[in-house]
């Protein structure tokens, strides 16, 4: 097994650190680089009071591998719980609570893992990677699809050849519509990323990319854009594991960051 973590010392990522529990109670701490040492001793970065005395002066560690954030315990005296299990090196998930010995200093841990500024690493993808496409299924593509079928049906419960003209057609536009936000997707192999919408497909050579942007957007909404020298690609990653996996990868095929772009929000 390759020894992952020793190429990414130093690596630029915001986490935001509260403490639960302890004589720092209610302190928030932004950590912007990994790795970081969590303890008692001056020389810690996420350094806890000297009477807490349940945590050791070298407790713990945060640090990224280049797919995830992990917790490792460094040997401590009163060992370390994520979320009220004792680990000796385990995944963190945004939100996760981490107690520093039992009935010790309690910490939660949460960042935004698609605003994170992780470093490029393009020269390190292969074409071994393969092609990968990711789904971008709109989650409007059910309701549509409801809608096509209600006005399929309507002129049946009617029994009316007026509405079947007028709402059969209409039916099935809205079907194919749901049809249409089924196939939008991405595709991503060791050359270009290419973008599979509605009305429009977009490749785009990774060579030619210059940003990667982020966007909130009215409602909550978040959009992403990948902005080439001449095209540009705009879409909303998938939730969970997978809206990361692409996110980070992304990121190693570009050798770019996230740049987070002001609000539409009035």
């Amino acid at each position: 097994m390759k020894p992952r973590f020793a190429s990414l010392e130093n690596v630029a990522v915001t986490l935001t650190v509260t403490h639960l529990r302890g004589s720092f109670t209610g302190k928030q701490q932004v950590v912007h680089q990994l790795p970081v040492i969590i303890g008692r001793s001056r020389a810690c970065d996420i350094r806890l009071a000297p009477n807490d005395v349940e945590a050791s002066g070298r407790h713990a560690r945060l640090f990224f591998d280049g797919e995830a954030i992990w917790l490792e315990d460094l040997g401590s005296t009163n060992g370390t719980l994520l979320n009220g299990t004792y680990i000796t090196r385990a995944k963190l998930a945004s939100g996760d609570e981490l107690e520093l010995g039992l009935g010790g200093p309690k910490l939660r841990i949460t960042f935004d893992w698609l605003t994170a500024h992780w470093p490029g690493n393009a020269q390190g993808e292969t074409a071994s990677l393969g092609t990968c496409e990711f789904p971008l299924r709109s989650p409007w593509r059910f309701p549509i699809y409801g809608l096509g079928l209600l006005l399929l049906l309507l002129p049946l419960w009617f029994g009316s050849l007026a509405a079947a003209v007028f709402l059969i057609p209409l039916g099935v536009f809205a079907l194919l519509l749901g049809w249409g936000m089924a196939r939008v997707n991405l595709t991503i192999t060791p050359y270009h990323i290419e973008y599979q919408g509605l009305l429009r497909q977009v490749t785009l050579p990774w060579t030619d990319v210059t940003h990667l942007h982020v966007r909130q957007r009215a409602r909550g909404l978040t959009t992403y854009a990948i902005i080439g020298q001449t095209r540009c690609i705009y879409f909303r990653l998938p939730d969970g594991a997978t809206g990361i996996e692409l996110a980070q990868l992304i990121v190693r095929r570009t050798g770019k960051l996230w740049e987070i772009m002001p609000s539409d929000k009035n």
